[in-house]
């Protein structure tokens, strides 16, 4: 079954007159995103684009024209499929301008976007999701920790300089980190900006800390024009509260970490192959980590954020690739953290832990004796609440 690699060959004389922007362009996109397009691309929304092959070869070129991988999850597909995209009528058709990254230990930001410009005008803003820094999957914590990230205000003005700055329509795309991104600033900008969004993606993002933002206006507004997509074993998009308008794609991959690489969704004919529903560890997924999130106190959240900050300070490592490398170390660093950890702190941490540790078994029986209908139709009933 093909891939997005195989969409990319399949499509290639393809033009956007011919074949529209779809959800496999947009997966295409999200993936090369995670490339530091910003080491050859100006951040400056204004400056004159560049060619998508030029962007490429320049990339390619400042790599000392091999594929590297990102880091210890981020292969060396985007890189390959950069190149392809590069070579083909379709991709090469795009223009590349504004790709901006910024990136700040404490607190946590880790932030990527870039601006590929249709042959029609059209602006497709994508955001990039989690890389391989620890900052980046700190700020991750902090979507849970913190009720919020700190990339969300600069998506916000990043969407509402590209509006400015290109009076077409406006296609957002993100996945993981840059799917809630996408989703958060699509939802924030004003209404003459939503206005022109033809659609947006949220490829497999996780949600909110609560509920709020799918009541308001804007999401029922936008619903009709919103792209979910989530593989079969989704894990990561199940995370907090997310809504359940989502499009379950099939996947190459079995294994349910692994279905979150893009690289593994299925497509065939330019159309992703899509299932009627999550299978049955993406339904118990969902039903655990929801049980474990809402059943932590208010209370609970400084004390586990105070810990997360104290061990990722310890570990003194910029990378997960580097953290696995030296992992005894970095072991032996978060440890000692652990014993220095004030003994309330470290006892408080220990309950939220236990009641961890009883959510999950509880789960487990109630996955087994088939309650997942009654908790989905609570939870939708939850969402969609007036």
């Amino acid at each position: 079954m093909a891939g997005v690699y195989e969409y990319i060959s399949e499509f290639s004389e393809k033009t956007f007159d011919e074949v529209p922007f779809g959800d496999a362009d947009n997966l295409a996109l999200c993936q090369i995103i995670y490339l530091p397009l910003e080491q050859v691309i100006s951040p400056d929304l204004g400056a004159e684009p560049v060619t998508f092959t030029d962007a490429a070869n320049a990339y390619f070129q400042k790599q000392g024209c091999k594929h590297r991988r990102l880091g210890l999850v981020l292969t060396k597909q985007a890189s390959i499929n950069l190149m392809r995209m590069a070579q083909t009528r379709r991709f090469s058709s795009l223009r590349v301008v504004g790709m901006q990254w910024a990136f700040r230990q404490f607190p946590a930001l880790q932030f990527g976007a870039g601006t590929f410009l249709l042959p029609d005008g059209t602006a497709v803003i994508v955001f990039r999701g989690t890389d391989d820094s620890v900052t980046g999957w700190h700020e991750d914590l902090d979507l849970f920790l913190h009720h919020g990230m700190q990339s969300y205000p600069l998506a916000v003005q990043y969407v509402k300089d590209v509006a400015a700055q290109f009076p077409g329509d406006l296609i957002i795309c993100g996945h993981s980190k840059g799917g809630n991104v996408a989703l958060y600033a699509a939802l924030q900008v004003e209404k003459e900006i939503r206005d022109r969004i033809r659609v947006f993606y949220n490829n497999d993002g996780p949600g909110f800390d609560n509920y709020d933002l799918y009541h308001g206006e804007a999401y029922g507004e936008l619903l009709d024009r919103y792209r979910h997509l989530v593989p079969y074993a989704s894990m990561l998009g199940m995370f907090l509260a997310h809504d359940f308008d989502y499009t379950v794609v099939d996947n190459k991959h079995h294994f349910g970490p692994f279905q979150h690489d893009i690289t593994f969704w299925k497509v065939k004919d330019g159309r992703l192959v899509t299932r009627d529903e999550l299978n049955a560890l993406g339904r118990f997924t969902d039903v655990l980590l929801s049980n474990l999130i809402f059943r932590l106190n208010e209370e609970d959240f400084p004390v586990l954020n105070e810990v997360a900050d104290k061990f990722i300070d310890a570990s003194k490592v910029d990378s997960l690739l580097k953290a696995v490398k030296t992992l005894p170390l970095v072991g032996g660093r978060v440890l000692g953290a652990w014993i220095r950890t004030p003994k309330d702190t470290r006892d408080h941490f220990r309950r939220a832990l236990h009641g961890v540790t009883a959510t999950t078994v509880k789960t487990v029986k109630d996955f087994r004796r088939d309650t997942v209908p009654r908790y989905a139709a609570e939870a939708k009933m939850l969402l969609h609440k007036t």
